[in-house]
């Protein structure tokens, strides 16, 4: 039976899916600036010349890995705003968690250092836009809950998870140090939980 345009488009994504995982997992053991394009395609198992059919640079495949990070952290999130007999506010310091395990491995900090630079501020803002895609109707969710529960003040959810992603995406941006995040973490969720108008204790 010949193969479908579908199942064509599976067996791509599959293969792409292949380099990104060997990718991370090189990432992981070497770092990003000391991994090479061979180094990713040995970890795949393949031709050298199969990875250039699906990346055209080793920064694509970093922008590959960046982007499995994002979705990665958004699935934990629907996770967790889907999460039975959680309150809307276990589940917004939940998502502050989820955003906080990005960085915990080397080889994601140095993914965050390379987005960060200048001259890589394009891919940057395509990561952010990204995960604003994602993650902003969830949070709107756990605010719209939150607000029918009377936890919060009544505002406008949609531009209420906006405000919220931005203060999660700016975790990253101002702190550096690991060692500092989990209070840093801390802070940002007593701020976004009192910018929401909850009155109750901040764990």
């Amino acid at each position: 039976m010949p193969e479908t345009r579908a199942s064509r488009r599976a067996r791509r994504e599959v293969r792409r899916q292949a380099f990104v995982d060997a990718a991370l997992a090189v990432f992981a053991a070497k770092g990003v600036a000391a991994t090479s394009v061979d180094d990713i395609v040995r970890a795949a198992g393949v031709a050298k010349g199969t990875f250039y059919l699906y990346f055209a640079t080793k920064d694509d495949a970093v922008d590959a890995v960046a982007e499995a990070m994002v979705e990665g952290v958004a699935q934990r999130m629907e996770a967790l705003a889907s999460a039975p007999g959680r309150s809307p506010v276990e589940r917004l310091l939940g998502f502050a968690v989820a955003v906080d395990e990005i960085g915990g491995e080397p080889h994601e900090r140095d993914l965050i250092e390379i987005f960060h630079r200048p001259e890589n501020r394009p891919v940057h803002d395509r990561m952010s836009e990204r995960a604003v895609a994602r993650l902003t109707p969830l949070i709107a969710e756990v605010v719209a809950d939150g607000i029918a529960d009377g936890l919060f003040r009544r505002q406008d959810p949609d531009r209420a998870a906006a405000f919220v992603v931005a203060c999660l995406a700016s975790l990253h941006e101002v702190v550096n140090d690991p060692a500092e995040v989990p209070a840093a973490t801390a802070h940002l969720n007593a701020f976004v939980l009192r910018g929401l108008g909850f009155e109750g204790d901040v764990q």
